[in-house]
């Protein structure tokens, strides 16, 4: 009894041992028990005073017990929140390909994305909206792009981050609600927009998490625009919270505009890593790829708008926009080929502008050229500063290519003649991400 009960002193019964050995410690003490008990009634002990016990092993056996007692309860625990965190995974896992099933089936219903940019201050616009869905419901529109954090850092829903409040920043336009019903009513997919580093009221608010110019001694602005810096954790985090929560909202896709550093050839602003090719295109690309993975698991795709010489240049500009490298974290690139952005001469053309179908033929074949698969390459049109001929000929440019097409308009104005009836709607494609 007494080499038992040494035995049993002497075992090593950690957490560790459960996790890394491949022995029951638990059930080997109950085994140590009975065979305690057994001992005792074989040796027909009749007297309890027969067993002796110094007061140190009696402590001793006391700590070994409690210690028993604390390891089961840490390895039911441990149980516990490993069948917790397996749910969660297999959960994140269901939603992201749910997620890809549905777009799959989208697409291929519906004949790819062919989709137009609402400006969602005009979300309560009656007249507009009418007009909107009109487009939506008598030609191939059947994709909707919705502001949720605007180029003002205004954010478009009721939300619950704690910056939010701080900035006061709300402008209530639309809900988890009214959202459901734009989609479910006119059978389209929803692209929520997020203006990524960009936002004046943030800016203002947190300087610190700021992009500054040292010559200036202020916070940098260009044009009434007000940069955040992408290497500062605080900004990474308001802007990924505010994704969240906008697929959280019903949204299919969650697509990041402003996704990048200032356009700028100033030397002397600071951030808080070094402004190189490396450290730029590093956080831009990390930023997306902790994006992707997460709003996956929420059950929305993602993609990112791109500046259009981007699917020329090898460089990243100094802005972190680097082809090759950021298409790989995200579903979809979104390049801005409009013709009226390129500067006199580019492609041939003296005046890209007058050239919309040569001028947008040219860009997106530089990028499928450089190996982006046509599946993932998306771009916006131009639907400003053009005929209706010149927008024809836009996403006439992109369909003969295969892609499908964003039409842009800040004003969310467009001519149900831009696009092509639902009576004469070419032969369904096949894609899938």
């Amino acid at each position: 009894f007494l080499f038992l009960s040494i035995l049993l002193v002497g075992f090593p019964l950690t957490i560790n041992n459960f996790d890394n050995e491949n022995v029951n410690y638990l059930e080997l003490v109950k085994n140590i028990t009975n065979e305690l008990i057994h001992t005792v009634v074989k040796a027909q002990i009749k007297n309890p005073s027969e067993i002796n016990f110094t007061n140190d092993q009696v402590t001793l056996l006391k700590i070994k017990l409690d210690q028993l007692n604390e390891s089961e309860l840490r390895f039911e625990n441990n149980i516990i929140d490993n069948y917790k965190s397996s749910i969660i995974q297999v959960n994140k896992e269901i939603n992201k390909n749910l997620a890809i099933y549905e777009y799959g089936e989208f697409v291929n219903k519906f004949d790819g994305v062919k989709g137009i940019y609402l400006n969602s201050y005009d979300f309560l616009n009656s007249e507009k909206m009418s007009s909107i869905k009109a487009i939506i419901d008598e030609t191939v529109v059947n994709t909707l792009v919705i502001d949720v954090k605007t180029d003002h850092g205004h954010l478009m829903y009721d939300s619950n981050i704690q910056e939010s409040y701080e900035i006061n920043n709300e402008r209530v336009k639309f809900s988890k609600e009214s959202l459901k019903d734009l989609k479910t009513n006119h059978n389209i997919y929803l692209i929520g927009r997020v203006v990524a580093f960009q936002d004046p009221l943030f800016a203002k608010k947190y300087e610190e998490s700021s992009v500054f110019d040292s010559k200036t001694n202020s916070i940098f602005s260009k044009n009434g625009q007000y940069f955040l810096d992408p290497s500062d954790q605080k900004s990474r985090n308001y802007v990924l919270n505010v994704a969240i929560e906008a697929c959280g909202l019903g949204f299919d896709e969650i697509q990041f505009d402003y996704i990048r550093y200032p356009d700028t050839v100033h030397n002397n602003l600071v951030y808080e890593e070094e402004s190189t090719f490396n450290n730029r295109t590093r956080n831009i690309n990390s930023f997306l790829d902790e994006a992707t993975e997460i709003l996956h698991g929420e059950g929305c795709l993602v993609s990112a708008d791109i500046f259009g010489y981007v699917l020329q240049t090898r460089s990243d500009n100094g802005i972190g926009q680097h082809l090759e490298t950021i298409v790989k974290s995200v579903d979809f690139i979104s390049p801005m080929v409009y013709p009226s952005h390129y500067s006199n001469g580019s492609f041939g053309y003296q005046y890209p502008n007058k050239y919309p179908y040569e001028v947008v033929s040219a860009a997106l074949n530089d990028g499928l050229s450089r190996g982006i698969e046509i599946k993932q390459l998306r771009p916006y049109l131009q639907g400003f500063w053009h005929t209706t001929e010149d927008v024809r000929l836009n996403i006439k440019a992109a369909e003969d290519m295969g892609l499908d097409w964003i039409i842009w308009n800040n004003s969310s104005m467009y001519d149900e003649n831009y696009f092509t009836k639902i009576e004469s709607w070419p032969i369904k494609k096949s894609s899938k991400i």
